[in-house]
């Protein structure tokens, strides 16, 4: 092997390194016995309190994607009938619950980009395991509100694309990522 290509090795593999040990951050605050009782109350405060104890930023998952969408969810539900409600208490359930369960809160550090791919994880999980109220659910209305729910960003991303084509292979007639999408103008959902 060349001088050359073993520093460019040696280069990225340093550079690699710094970056990830450069999203591990320190728990600033302890266990915190009132944000646990958040969670375990389905209280979208939990991913703010779970932000302060492990503050990785506004770009990242307990922010972007965990308080943004569980408070929008809860404002916006009335918007839906009752099995779109339906979907979004057990989506919100079950990932309040699956993080609880695995403790991430009392972890003494937190790499913040593991922390994003769990997330992204635990999304797609959530869906799957509610695939058939899913299914049921994203239709019509439901289906519009959805969509005008999520950031146009966010409908680009490669995780959220992932997540609902799995998902929407499970529903039968199966649904393509463009089923999903409105068939018309959306001014029938009030997002705030």
């Amino acid at each position: 092997m060349n001088n050359m290509l073993m520093y460019s090795i040696l280069f990225v593999y340093l550079y690699l390194i710094r970056i990830s040990s450069s999203s591990i951050v320190q728990a600033t605050t302890p266990v915190n016995q009132t944000c646990l009782n958040f969670g375990r109350n389905y209280d979208c405060r939990f991913y703010q309190c779970f932000e302060e104890r492990f503050p990785c930023g506004s770009s990242y998952w307990m922010l972007k994607w965990g308080y943004k969408y569980c408070t929008r969810m809860q404002k916006a539900a009335f918007n839906f009938d009752k099995t779109g409600q339906d979907l979004i208490k057990k989506l919100s359930h079950c990932l309040i619950n699956t993080i609880l369960r695995h403790d991430l809160y009392k972890f003494r550090e937190m790499n913040c980009d593991v922390l994003r791919s769990t997330g992204q994880q635990i999304v797609h999980d959530c869906y799957i395991t509610n695939a058939k109220l899913f299914c049921q659910a994203y239709h019509g209305k439901n289906r519009d509100c959805f969509f005008r729910l999520t950031d146009h960003d966010d409908r680009h991303d490669l995780n959220v694309i992932r997540t609902l084509t799995s998902v929407g292979q499970k529903c039968f007639p199966k649904k393509k990522l463009a089923d999903m999408k409105p068939k018309k103008k959306m001014n029938q959902c009030i997002i705030n």
